[in-house]
């Protein structure tokens, strides 16, 4: 029974926790929580259910102390990147195996080199393995993107697209500051109203898609389109005001020769805004090709809020992960490579 370490207990944190006590073949032997309020409190009663004997805490120290196979680690890499990325490079140098979330570790060394170099050098002096995964990026593009490809015999463009309506969603800081929506279209306030900030999260996908379909990449070009609102917008996070930002369109778009990769995530605070980009929510890959062919995911077909069942899928692809990490050999995964304990591999000409 493998010996299970939670690090971070947020929305997607708290399902794999739920997971991992409810799962038969793991044992949780410890949970790491940044709220002082949840410090103290048995692992059970995090997620509503009975105790189970697991005590949270804030002290990394009692983490690396704690004999475990592997930490799910789920630490917010977005807003802290160089502490998370220190904390991983910590329980990896210290033996234990880590399957993260975030799209910072899908490709660590595409996302930033020294940071790969730095994970890699710490799986090294602990003998241990990392893999980063996810939803989007994480397993739409890298996993099924590279598996339709086997229906293909000639492809130029593979899209990989996620839609979503953030109405709902709460978080000023991420909507507003973070992403843009309630500013200028020209205001360079927002962390990603810079295109090179939008590349740097989803090139994983690229890089791991590319290498899994036996393509170089040649070249990438990060993107930012947005659309305004005419009218007022309440919304969750707050107030849109008109001629402000209330839809985007961002991405990365790279020529890999004879292919070329599309990875884009289009969001929008109400349904009629940019009418003539892709409406129909969830998750889509295109190919333009031979068959030319197009694959829709909806998670949440019963009504269930879609944000939600999305985090559900994330805990779950590193949940279900863990096996086959603690098994890989040492160093640094990415999914090109997991693929191949897990199915045979893709390419297309």
């Amino acid at each position: 029974m493998a010996k299970v370490i939670q690090w971070a207990t947020g929305n997607t944190g708290s399902l794999a926790l739920q997971a991992v006590v409810e799962s038969a073949d793991l044992e949780l032997v410890g949970v790491r929580v940044y709220d002082e309020h949840k410090r103290g409190r048995d692992a059970g009663e995090l997620i509503g259910q009975a105790p189970v004997g697991v005590v949270a805490t804030s002290d990394t120290a009692e983490i690396l102390a704690t004999e475990a196979d592997v930490v799910l680690y789920m630490g917010n890499v977005e807003r802290n990147r160089e502490a998370c990325f220190a904390d991983v490079e910590t329980l990896l140098a210290s033996g234990k195996n880590v399957v993260a979330t975030g799209s910072s570790f899908i490709d660590p060394r595409a996302f930033d080199a020294t940071l790969g170099d730095r994970l890699a050098a710490a799986c090294d002096r602990g003998n241990s393995t990392f893999l980063g995964v996810g939803l989007f990026p994480g397993f739409w593009g890298e996993s099924v993107g590279a598996l339709l490809t086997r229906l293909s015999f000639r492809c130029g463009t593979l899209s990989v697209r996620e839609t979503l309506s953030y109405a709902a969603y709460p978080s000023r800081e991420l909507m507003f500051d973070m992403m843009g929506y309630g500013y200028a279209p020209d205001d360079p306030t927002p962390v990603l109203s810079d295109p090179s900030n939008v590349g740097g999260g989803f090139i994983g996908t690229v890089t791991v898609l590319a290498k899994a379909l036996g393509l170089d990449v040649r070249s990438v070009s990060p993107f930012r389109d947005t659309a305004t609102t005419d009218r007022r917008l309440e919304v969750a996070a707050g107030i849109i005001e008109p001629g402000t930002v209330a839809a985007m369109r961002i991405g990365i778009r790279a020529d890999c020769g004879p292919v070329r990769l599309v990875v884009e995530h289009i969001t929008r605070m109400a349904p009629d805004i940019a009418p003539d980009w892709p409406i129909d929510e969830g998750y889509e890959i295109e190919l333009d090709g031979v068959p030319s062919m197009r694959c829709h995911l909806l998670l949440g077909i019963h009504g269930e809020e879609h944000s939600q069942m999305g985090c559900w899928a994330t805990a779950m692809h590193a949940v279900h992960a863990i096996p086959a990490v603690i098994a890989a050999p040492p160093g640094v995964l990415d999914l090109a490579a997991f693929g191949s304990f897990l199915a045979p591999g893709s390419r297309t000409s």
